[in-house]
C-alpha cells in the first residue's frame, strides 16, 4: 500500500507518498499536465485574484516543462509517467522588510545562516506545491507530494515583489523535482 514519509523529493522536506515496489528507472518520459489551482474553502492566496493564480499555475507548468527539456512527452506509453502539478497556495513577501533583512548586518547574517541551513529567507513569500505521478497507461498513482517552497534565503531579487518570490520558489522546485528525479533514476534514493 505505501507508506506515507517526510522526504525531500523537489529538493526540501516534503510529505510525499511512493507507491510501493516502485521502480522509478523504468520511467523515462514525463506528460505535464496543465496546472490545476487548488479551489478549497480552505485555499489562501495571499490576495492574489484569480487571473494571478492561473498566471502561476502557467508559469508552473512551464518551467517544469522547461527544466525536465527532453523528458517532455505528448502522449502516453510505456515507460512514461504523468505529472499532476496543483498550485496549493501562496504566501507574500513583508513589503520592505524582506528585501532590507538581506542587507541590513543583523539580517544578513541570520538570511546568510538560513541559506547554510537551507531554510527560508526571513520574510519571504513561497509556494505551496501539491503534485501526484501516475503511469500514464494505467493512471496507477507512483509518487505523491505536497510541499511548501520558498525561494533561497539569500536570493535579494525574490525578496522584491511576492511574485518574484513565488516565480523563484516555483523555479527551484521545477530544478529540485528534476534532480530528484536525476538521482531516482540512478538508483540513489
Amino acid at each position: 500500500m505505501g507508506a506515507m514519509e517526510k522526504g525531500e523529493l523537489t529538493g526540501r522536506t516534503a510529505l510525499v507518498w511512493r507507491a510501493p515496489n516502485l521502480d522509478v528507472r523504468r520511467y523515462t518520459r514525463v506528460i505535464i499536465e496543465p496546472v490545476e489551482v487548488y479551489r478549497g474553502a480552505d485555499a489562501d492566496f495571499g490576495g492574489a485574484d484569480v487571473q494571478q493564480q492561473q498566471q502561476l499555475a502557467d508559469y508552473m507548468r512551464g518551467e517544469f516543462s522547461r527544466t525536465l527539456g527532453q523528458r517532455v512527452a505528448f502522449a502516453p506509453g510505456p515507460g512514461v509517467a504523468r505529472l499532476k502539478l496543483t498550485l496549493a497556495g501562496l504566501e507574500n513577501n513583508t513589503p520592505v522588510v524582506a528585501p532590507v533583512s538581506r542587507v541590513a548586518p543583523a539580517g544578513l547574517v541570520i538570511n546568510l545562516g538560513k541559506q547554510v541551513m537551507n531554510q527560508p529567507g526571513s520574510f519571504s513569500g513561497g509556494v505551496t506545491i501539491a503534485g501526484q505521478v501516475l503511469d500514464s497507461t494505467t493512471d496507477q498513482p507512483l509518487i505523491t507530494f505536497v510541499q511548501k517552497r520558498y525561494p533561497e534565503a539569500m536570493n535579494v531579487v525574490a525578496t522584491l515583489s511576492s511574485r518574484d518570490a513565488q516565480e523563484a520558489a516555483i523555479r527551484q522546485a521545477a530544478e529540485a523535482f528534476k534532480n530528484r528525479l536525476d538521482e531516482l533514476q540512478a538508483g540513489r534514493t
